[in-house]
Order: C-alpha cells, then sequence, then structure tokens
C-alpha cells in the first residue's frame, strides 16, 4: 500500500464524506447539480447544443453589438477584468463560466494559481472542455448552481462573474457565498448589465434576468462585508469589484 502522503488518481463518482452524497463525474467535469437546470427562458437557451458550440464566435458577439454601443473588443474586456482581479494567491473561480472563455484566458497566465470554470449549463460546459482540449489548456471545470459555491470557508484567491450577474435571482445569497470562499484579500469582479427601461424590464423578468443599479450593488456588496468599491460604467454594462478585507 502507498504511503498516506502519496497523491493517489481517482477514476469514477465523488463521494462527500459528511452528507455521504455521490456526485458523477463525466468527461472531468463533476456534476454537483442533481436538479434539472433552471427552468428560466434564458437558461433553457444556453442549455441548447447549437447555442453553445456557436457561442463564442456567434452568440456573445451579437448579444455585445444588440447591448453596448460601441461594444467593448474581447482583449479588451478580458484585460479589464484581469487588472481589477488583481494577484489571486488561491484558485480562481469563473463563475457561470459558459464555454470557459475567460477561464481559457486566466488558465495561460503562469503566475496565476488553479483556474475552476463553474457553470449549470451542460452544453455549456461540454464545449468548455473541448475547447480547452483544442486549446490545450487546463481548467477544472464543475457543474453547480449558483448561489451555492461547493467551496470551503477562505479557500478562493479571487471570483469572476463577467456577464452573468443578472442570471442571478437571489444576489443576496450568492454574496454571502462569495465572502464566505473567498480568502481575507481576495477579490470579486462581477459584471452585469444596467436595468432598461420599463418596458424591455418586463421582458428581462419574463425571461428571467435581473439587471440591478450600482446602489444596490454597492449595499448587498457593503452588507455582507466585502470592501474597497468600484465600478466602471459602459452602459449598458457595469462592472464592479469589491475585496474581502484582510483581517
Amino acid at each position: 500500500m502507498p504511503d498516506q502522503d502519496t497523491p493517489q488518481l481517482v477514476f469514477g463518482p465523488l463521494h462527500c464524506p459528511e452528507c455521504h452524497a455521490s456526485f458523477p463525474v463525466t468527461e472531468g467535469v463533476a456534476d454537483l447539480a442533481h436538479q434539472p437546470a433552471s427552468s428560466a427562458l434564458a437558461q433553457r437557451g444556453m442549455e441548447q447544443r447549437l447555442i453553445a458550440r456557436s457561442y463564442e464566435r456567434y452568440v456573445r458577439p451579437a448579444l455585445q453589438r444588440a447591448l453596448s454601443a460601441p461594444p467593448l473588443d474581447r482583449d479588451s474586456e478580458y484585460l479589464l477584468y484581469r487588472s481589477l482581479l488583481g494577484r489571486p494567491e488561491a484558485p480562481v473561480l469563473d463563475l457561470g463560466t459558459g464555454t470557459g472563455l475567460f477561464a481559457r484566458r486566466l488558465a495561460r497566465e503562469p503566475e496565476l494559481p488553479t483556474v475552476v470554470g463553474m457553470d449549470l449549463s451542460r452544453a455549456m460546459l461540454e464545449e468548455a472542455v473541448a475547447q480547452g482540449r483544442e486549446a490545450g489548456i487546463h481548467v477544472d471545470f464543475l457543474r453547480a448552481e449558483a448561489p451555492y459555491l461547493p467551496f470551503q470557508d477562505d479557500s478562493l484567491g479571487a471570483v469572476l462573474l463577467s456577464h452573468s450577474l443578472h442570471f442571478i435571482s437571489d444576489v443576496g445569497r450568492l454574496l454571502l457565498e462569495v465572502a464566505r470562499v473567498l480568502r481575507p484579500g481576495g477579490r470579486f469582479v462581477a459584471s452585469t448589465w444596467l436595468p432598461p427601461g420599463r418596458a424591455s424590464a418586463f421582458v428581462q423578468r419574463r425571461a428571467g434576468l435581473h439587471p440591478r443599479e450600482e446602489d444596490e450593488l454597492r449595499d448587498a456588496l457593503s452588507a455582507v462585508g466585502l470592501a474597497g468599491f468600484a465600478r466602471l460604467r459602459l452602459p449598458p454594462l457595469l462592472v464592479v469589484k469589491a475585496e474581502k478585507p484582510v483581517r
């Protein structure tokens, strides 16, 4: 038998020693979401394989052109997020990773720790795994549903939530989880859409989207103990940053 400290490669489902639950692992993706995907219209769209396969090349650029004037190009958007994330000293979570667009960029940077991509959409995660393998980049992907984050307290160096905060209905619960899993000094960076006019807001609510104003996010971040709030308004895009204070 190997010594206790010898690393072991284990195949098969994950087992929780505390609750004794079992979670399947498919194509290297741990599935921690037993329940079906959300029934919200926007989330159902993200579950379509055709959308997942065309997301980076066609769907996302089309959404940006429709919503932003002028749109941020992909490199500029990444550099903005990267500058706000600072220098994480523990794993970085790309929450709502989708096809792993920014997770792959983060994982290319040799000075960064492990990058983890989390999403609820199986179709998006399948595409993320395929894209990562094609690029020869390692990202740890897992399927789970926010607002709950399956990580230990004080275990993450940063959390990035790009173009996904409007998918979260319970932002207070999400930020409590972010504050719990971040290490002291760890940063939370997120982008979302600013609330539209009344007619568009009705359509977005029916689609399961929840755009939020700057003041609402500032108050919610402060309520869970995250400090150093900063924001950048690029209407209709809003980018915010906060961090967990060092004790």
